[in-house]
């Protein structure tokens, strides 16, 4: 007598249960991400200096939350806002010609100029 192996999940059923599990451990890891605050710390905002380039803001503070240009391709001004990772609101930096010409206090909320 042959002994049939009894299969845990039928055939077929496996696929979808195992796609299921993996979909609630994903949700349950991005959940879990979503309690931290991203941003920008204030000893992050406060390197930012006068004359700094695009470039070089970005190697220190990353890709800006949204951006808005001003002006004129010859006299453009472009305006980062990054989040605050301490504080609600945002804070911006202004530049003009590429480089940084003003920033806002990390201490005060920004409302992004639309």
């Amino acid at each position: 007598m042959t002994r049939r192996r009894r299969q845990l999940f039928p055939r077929g059923k496996s696929t979808l249960i195992i796609a299921t599990v993996t979909l609630i451990a994903l949700t349950t890891l991005a959940a879990a991400g979503c309690g931290s605050k991203s941003g920008i710390s204030r000893d992050q905002f406060a390197q930012v200096q006068k004359g700094m380039t695009l470039d070089q803001v970005e190697g220190l503070l990353g890709q800006p939350d949204r951006t808005h240009h001003l002006g004129t391709s010859k006299n453009l001004n472009i305006i980062w806002y990054y989040n605050k990772s301490e504080s609600d609101g945002l804070v911006r930096v202004s530049f003009l010609d590429g480089k940084v010409d003003s920033t806002t206090p990390y201490d005060t909320n920004v409302t992004p100029e639309e």
